[in-house]
């Protein structure tokens, strides 16, 4: 064990040792194309055969491995182990930084973590070929498997005609292509005529430097042994291989539902979604401005519609590769984005901030004043007199709201965060594959919609009953004032002048100037929980429609429109979800007068004490008027199933909490 280092207890990463920085897989991923940067693998040759290895690492599984380390102190070294759960790598990692290299770093979900999450690695360490002890080392696994035709030998590929294989040019690419020509020889004149073909490899100007044309090889993988082979299936091995060269293209790709169902696919399993060559071709790829592209304009319809019947031109005309952050070629998905952010940014630094003050005075207050905190819990808390706050039809419509919200995160989030480790053992839980995500995504959906309309349906109903209140008692007719009055009034959830007020003295009363405010039925951070569903609904209902039935809604909006739905709907669920779990979950159960969770919303009543204690405005309200008596509880069979109601509560503030840990470790993951 070096000098100066310790295992770490005190950052909570297991794996880690003091004084050695821990990277994400994505952060290594970022590393892993950079200048004068070097992986380093801690694991044993059986685990090298048996996980792989990420490419061009280096085994510090030898004797006297620091002799392998470069001579530039200053280069990034990142090492890696099996799992977190080991400490060979931060042990290596803190070794090589005593020896000086201070640009150390240990990647602590190691190997198995870096395959589950879809990375590509490397099975075997191959020799040189005319090193070979056995030819079964450069076993040909494509060609092996012919039954019925002549399979070639070796010379068929790697030696000129009517002479021998020579080691300086048996793996030349130029060799290699002529000899697949020979029996491939359509694939070879659709090749030499596409955008990967010779011509377009040539400089443009003479002193410009050539770019280096890929070989049959590049992209078709011959001499891997069956164990690799199988590890990837064909689909898959298609999106490694074109990201090996088109990283910037693959990034905006992953970021799509088909590049997305292709990250998160289990490796040997062929995803159900499209990939690179579904749509740009094979061997015939061409740039969609010429004619013959399968993604020019008079060809893209057709092939959207060999996975998309319905397809028409509106719909092809889909980025596929759009970037959001790039405002000169995408305006409009740009401002959106901006738009997005600054929303997102706006709510959860105010409602934090709104959180973190109640939260922190509410200690207070229970430090300073103990006695009358206790008086006042218990005098809640035992008071027989029970109030009706909530209808059995509102309490049915929260729960399966309750629910299908939950559903919508479940399989939501690991779409949002695709890149993350967590992300694909949740898409693992749904059956491996994107598809079945979305088919929870979707019946989700449908339980939110019905609980959303059947509100809409109960506030026509109630406002249709009671739009005598709204009529003028001398001409008998609808008045616009008193329609005014009745939707902004107090027992309206409409925000009204009073909600601002009760706003300004409640942060008064956060810091200490002025008494704690007393609310009315309906306090200003509900009536925003409320506003906010509405607004959520609109767009991520919506957006959700629209990625939903495409095809359709190609009918009638531009292409466009596809790429915008996917911002608003992830960006604004994005927003739902940390909101609901962190800021509502507080407001409504967390807080310390509530804590660890208020039941009325699966009791339907409220103690009389508790309305006195909090909502006193409302209180006087009936009172005054002469309705308090007709909303008490004389009989209620909540006891029957308080239990099943505490479970089943506890176990949603349980998966939202899991959920917001998720998207909070991600965040942090990222930025630090």
């Amino acid at each position: 064990m070096p000098s100066g280092f310790i295992f770490a207890e005190a950052n909570g990463e297991i794996g880690s040792i003091e004084g050695v920085k821990s990277i994400s897989l994505a952060q290594a991923q970022e590393m892993l194309d950079q200048n004068n940067t070097y992986f380093f693998d801690v694991n044993s040759e059986q685990d090298r055969q048996a996980n792989g290895y990420i490419p061009n690492s280096i085994s510090t599984y030898v004797e006297n491995w620091q002799n392998l380390l470069p001579n530039d102190k200053n280069a990034n070294l990142v090492f890696y182990g099996l799992n977190r759960f080991r400490f060979e790598a931060s042990q290596a990692a803190a070794v090589a930084i005593e020896l000086g290299y201070k640009n150390s770093v240990v990647m602590l979900d190691g190997i198995e973590s870096w395959v589950t999450s879809g990375r590509k690695v490397e099975k075997i360490d191959t020799v040189k070929w005319e090193k070979a002890k056995e030819i079964i080392e450069f076993k040909d696994t494509i060609h092996s498997r012919f039954k019925f035709s002549n399979t070639p030998s070796c010379r068929d590929c790697h030696a000129q005609k009517g002479k021998g294989i020579r080691a300086d040019i048996a793996a030349n690419k130029n060799l290699i292509n002529q000899k697949c020509a020979t029996c491939h020889e359509k694939a070879s004149n659709a090749l030499a005529k596409s955008a990967h073909g010779v011509q377009e490899f040539l400089p443009a100007q003479d002193m410009q430097k050539k770019k280096e044309k890929p070989s049959c090889a590049t992209c078709h993988s011959i001499h891997i042994t069956p164990k690799h082979s199988g590890i990837y299936s064909q689909k898959q091995l298609v999106d490694q291989k074109c990201t090996q060269c088109h990283k910037q293209k693959s990034a905006t790709f992953h970021m799509t539902f088909h590049g997305k169902g292709m990250f998160l696919s289990t490796p040997g399993e062929t995803p159900s979604v499209a990939t690179c060559s579904d749509c740009h071709g094979k061997h015939n790829i061409l740039k969609s401005s010429e004619r013959s592209s399968t993604l020019s304009p008079i060809n893209r319809v057709q092939t959207c519609k060999s996975c998309h019947p319905n397809a028409n031109e509106n719909f092809a005309n889909w980025m596929a590769h759009a970037d959001h952050s790039d405002g000169e070629k995408y305006p409009g998905l740009h401002g959106a984005y901006i738009f997005m952010t600054i929303l997102v940014i706006s709510v959860f630094v105010f409602f934090g901030a709104h959180t973190i003050l109640w939260c922190l005075r509410l200690i207070a207050m229970r430090i300073k004043y103990p006695k009358e905190w206790k008086e006042a819990r218990k005098a809640a808390h035992e008071d027989k007199v029970r109030v009706r706050r909530f209808s059995t039809f509102h309490r049915i419509q929260h729960f399966f709201m309750a629910v299908s919200f939950l559903g919508l995160a479940f399989s939501g989030l690991p779409q949002k965060f695709y890149d993350s480790a967590w992300a694909k053992p949740m898409i693992d839980l749904m059956g491996g594959d994107i598809i079945n995500a979305a088919t929870i995504h979707h019946i989700s959906a449908i339980v939110m919609f019905a609980v959303f309309f059947s509100h809409i349906g109960e506030i026509i109903i109630v406002n249709w009953k009671r739009r005598d209140v709204a009529r003028d008692p001398i001409t008998g007719k609808i008045s616009f004032m008193k329609v005014l009055k009745a939707t902004f009034g107090p027992d309206s959830l409409m925000p009204n002048w009073q909600d601002f007020k009760d706003m300004k003295d409640h942060f008064k009363w956060f810091f200490g100037f002025g008494p704690r405010p007393q609310f009315d039925r309906w306090t200003y951070w509900e009536k925003f929980d409320y506003l906010a569903v509405f607004w959520g609904m609109f767009i991520i209902g919506i957006s959700g429609l629209i990625l939903w039935f495409p095809a359709f809604f190609g009918k009638f909006l531009p292409g466009e429109a596809i790429n915008l739905a996917t911002l608003l709907h992830s960006d604004e669920a994005l927003l739902a979800t940390g909101f609901i779990f962190a800021i509502h979950f507080f407001n409504t159960h967390f807080r310390a007068d509530r804590f660890p969770m208020d039941m009325v919303i699966f009791s339907g009543s409220i103690s009389e004490e508790e309305i006195k204690q909090e909502r006193n405005v409302w209180y006087k309200r009936l009172k005054e008027s002469g309705k308090l008596s007709t909303l008490y509880e004389n009989k209620s069979n909540f006891k029957a199933y308080q239990w099943l109601a505490k479970l089943a509560g506890f176990a949603m503030l349980i998966t939202g909490l899991v959920f917001l840990f998720l998207m909070l470790y991600t965040f942090f993951n990222t930025i630090l």
